[in-house]
């Protein structure tokens, strides 16, 4: 439904399944991952890397970083969206021109020797820092891998040419870490959890806010918001597409308020049993053991 946030007295829709930096909602995990981040960098110590499942917000912190580091002067950033590169040459080509150089195919050595050269005059000789960030690191092949851990080996007495982010799902963790002399190289690694209730309430009243929702207004039932932190499992995708599913029904049914129905028909529509969603919430909660409730929504949706 075009606009389906108007019929709620929304300027913009709250739940659009982008990393728009307008609604990225720094809670306290977030924040201490950036804060170490943006340490790490402002010391020059090398490789960070970040790592979540999917949907965990490693693209929404990437962007917020990006945001920062772009407003800096004196920080020159590149940025790899898709590594999935065929060889070590094309993998430092395309390292060149996310820096604005145009290497021609060459020898790696070259290649390498070209990028220390810029490394160098870049950080060293104009006082410049250095950022390369990787999105979709999992997918960096071995030969990929050594190559930033010869990109690493750059460095004066007090810092290193380059910082490295890498952003990538759990595996990148044993990967890296089968690699000696690249783990070694890590300054700090940082897990992205998954939201608790708390944060996932607050998370739908930020992006509810931040849209335009007048103080006092209601867009969900206690219920319904119950329902729907339940079903996300703390993922803030699935968060973002549930509440954007059950605010597009509301408003199909001319409703202002979005009541559990809604959020039964946006589960029907993800193919979820809004029935084995509520039998293992209940059970969770006897118990205590949010953890319990999480790990089911994990395999469910792992069977998707």
């Amino acid at each position: 439904m075009p606009n389906y946030y108007r019929s709620f007295g929304l300027e913009r829709d709250p739940f659009i399944d982008t990393a728009d930096p307008f609604f990225y909602c720094e809670l306290g995990t977030l924040r201490k991952a950036r804060e170490r981040i943006a340490s790490a960098i402002g010391a020059s110590r090398g490789l960070t890397v970040v790592l979540g499942e999917p949907g965990t917000g490693k693209t929404s912190l990437s962007g917020a970083i990006e945001q920062a580091l772009l407003a800096d002067d004196k920080v020159v950033l590149g940025k790899i969206l898709d590594p999935t590169f065929a060889s070590e040459t094309e993998f430092l080509i395309a390292v060149g021109r996310v820096f604005g150089l145009a290497l021609p195919p060459r020898s790696s050595a070259a290649l390498k020797n070209a990028l220390k050269n810029f490394f160098f005059e870049t950080a060293v000789l104009e006082h410049r820092t250095l950022v390369l960030i990787v999105d979709e690191a999992q997918n960096l092949s071995d030969a990929n891998l050594e190559a930033l851990r010869m990109l690493l080996n750059y460095h004066v007495p007090q810092r290193k040419l380059l910082n490295i982010l890498l952003f990538g799902q759990s595996e990148l963790e044993t990967r890296i870490a089968d690699r000696g002399n690249l783990g070694d190289r890590v300054d700090g690694w940082i897990r992205l959890g998954r939201l608790d209730e708390a944060m996932a309430g607050a998370v739908v009243d930020f992006r509810l806010e931040r849209a335009g929702l007048a103080p006092g207004t209601q867009v969900f039932s206690p219920d319904a918001r119950a329902l729907l932190i339940d079903a996300a499992s703390g993922v803030p995708r699935r968060l973002t597409m549930l509440s954007h599913l059950a605010m597009e029904e509301a408003a199909d049914r001319a409703s202002t308020l979005v009541n559990v129905d809604h959020v039964r028909a946006a589960l029907t529509a993800r193919g979820i049993d809004e029935r084995r969603v509520v039998r293992v919430g209940i059970a969770a909660k006897r118990d205590g053991n949010g953890a319990r409730r999480f790990d089911f929504f994990r395999r469910l949706f792992a069977r998707r």
